[in-house]
């Protein structure tokens, strides 16, 4: 049996929405991670968001008042290589489940990676037409 375009059009603008519905869904969750890691050693602890920005810095112990400045800049940049790592990976996951692609290990904010501010905040289905049909009559 095969379907008439119209129906083969309206079924996909259907999946289209449900996918745009899924993927803004996943932005939301992905804005929203926080991830804290710990050193090694213990000595440093840093919260990093999904934009790659350090949003907490804390030491646990005292250990960092007998460690060297070489010794401790180490401990705070390997907690924020793990944090950073556990974003990516916690990110990739939630748009590997809504069918999408990750954004891997690349160096900036996952959201940079991904754009989806950029492909989902163009309006409605219905605005997005309108201005691909001339409906929008912006310059």
């Amino acid at each position: 049996m095969s379907s008439s375009l119209a129906e083969q059009q309206q079924q996909a603008l259907a999946e289209f929405a449900k996918k745009r519905e899924a993927l803004m869904e996943a932005r939301s969750q992905i804005k929203s991670i926080s991830v804290t890691a710990r050193s090694r050693d213990g000595a440093v602890e840093i919260t990093i968001g999904t934009d790659g920005t350090p949003s907490g810095l804390r030491f646990p112990n005292n250990k960092f008042k007998e460690m060297t400045g070489q010794a401790l800049a180490a401990s705070v940049l390997e907690a924020m290589a793990a944090s950073k790592a556990q974003v990516a990976s916690r990110a990739t996951a939630i748009m590997e489940a809504v069918g999408g692609t990750g954004p891997g290990t690349m160096d900036g904010g996952v959201l940079d990676r991904l754009n989806l501010d950029k492909l989902l905040d163009g309006g409605s289905l219905q605005e997005i037409f309108a201005r691909r049909h001339g409906g929008d009559k912006r310059g």
